[in-house]
Formats: structure tokens, sequence, C-alpha cells
């Protein structure tokens, strides 16, 4: 199965060298390690910390923070570096991915605030393939996770329709690094995907801290 990705129609992405956001299409890219910078490396998800049978992909969606068409937690927001893993697990069905920032100014607290609020008006709103989500908060100990960080937004998505794709989704940050954490399963449990998000959530907060 390829990359599950999380459903969005365009891109704010913030750039690195000091660049203001810009838009453009959603795209899944090949990963390339040596495009992430150094700095924020130590930041990213080692596949020891996930559950057995996950390997680095080499796809990366680098559009997860569009939850829905026009509504981007980047947006306007500048990075001095930017870093990217992705991971897909054998079996298929499930699939994580890991941003990271280092935003100027109070960019980094702006991301999380954008995020938390972007996933409450995104909720149930499709992007334009008319893939949506219908988001709720996270799980009790999923939440608890992220309590070590300044500040942190999270929710567990179930798609609308099918409901066969699921999405646990973090957005939090240490200081001026910001990170998206983003969990999928597809015709995953609530409980199996929940493991998984306890998984990569607390391996990024480790890597943060």
């Amino acid at each position: 199965m390829p990359l599950l990705v999380l459903a969005s129609c365009s891109d704010g992405e913030a750039t690195t060298e000091r660049s203001t956001t810009t838009a453009a299409p959603a795209t899944t890219t090949a990963a390339d390690p040596s495009a992430n910078d150094p700095e924020l490396e130590g930041y990213l998800l080692e596949v020891a910390a996930l559950p057995k049978g996950f390997a680095v992909s080499d796809q990366v969606d680098d559009t997860i923070t569009a939850f829905c068409a026009g509504e981007d937690a980047t947006a306007g927001l500048s990075a001095s570096a930017r870093a990217a893993v992705a991971f897909t697990r054998a079996p298929p069905g499930a699939s994580v991915i890991q941003l990271v920032f280092r935003f100027d100014g109070d960019g980094a607290a702006a991301f999380v605030d954008a995020a938390d609020s972007i996933l409450d008006r995104c909720s149930e709103v499709p992007d334009l393939t008319g893939l949506a989500f219908a988001y709720q908060p996270l799980g009790d100990e999923v939440a608890a996770s992220l309590d070590g960080a300044d500040e942190a937004a999270g929710r567990f998505g179930t798609s609308v329709g099918s409901e066969r794709l699921t999405i646990a989704v973090a957005a939090f940050r240490h200081g001026d690094v910001g990170q998206l954490v983003a969990v999928l399963g597809l015709d995953l449990p609530r409980a199996e995907l929940d493991e998984l998000a306890l998984a990569a959530f607390g391996g990024a907060m480790s890597r943060a801290s």
C-alpha cells in the first residue's frame, strides 16, 4: 500500500532561509534526507520508536499542515530550518509522517494555535478530492503523551463516508521548534491507532526534550 496521506488540497509549507510561506499544489514527494536541515535531524523519529513492522518510507507527504481547502497551519509563517520523515508498515494499513520546523519569531506558537483552530474549522470539510475527516478530541492517554510540550493541539479523525481511514494528528512546540506528527490507519481499529499514536507522539516528544 502506498503511503497514506492526510487529506489536503493546498500547501502553505513553511520554507527555509527565512522566506514567507507560499502556496503550492498538494504533492507526495520522494524523501530526500539531504534536504533535512542538520540542526533538526535530532528531532526526527527513528524506526525503533515505532512498533515492529515499520520502516522509513521514500515518500513524504509535504502537505500535511493543510487540513482542508485553504486552511494551512503554516500560512504566513517563516522558518529557518525544516526536516521531515515518514514511515510505512508491513503488513500495510498504517503510516506515520513527521514534519519539524524551526520557526522565526513567535511562529512556533502561532503554528500550534493555527492548527488547533483549523482542525475545528476543517472537521467534515472536504478537500478538492472530496475527502474529509470528522475530528474529535484525542483519547485521554494519547493527549497526555503531549503534556511535556510548551503548547500542543491534537485530534482524532475519521474519514467521512467510508470511515475506513482514520488519523491521529498532533501539532506541538518546544521553544521555537514546532512539529506536526500524523498517524494514519486504513481499516485499523481505534485501539490500534491510539497505540501507534502513543508511540509516535511519545517518541517525537522524547526526541525534543
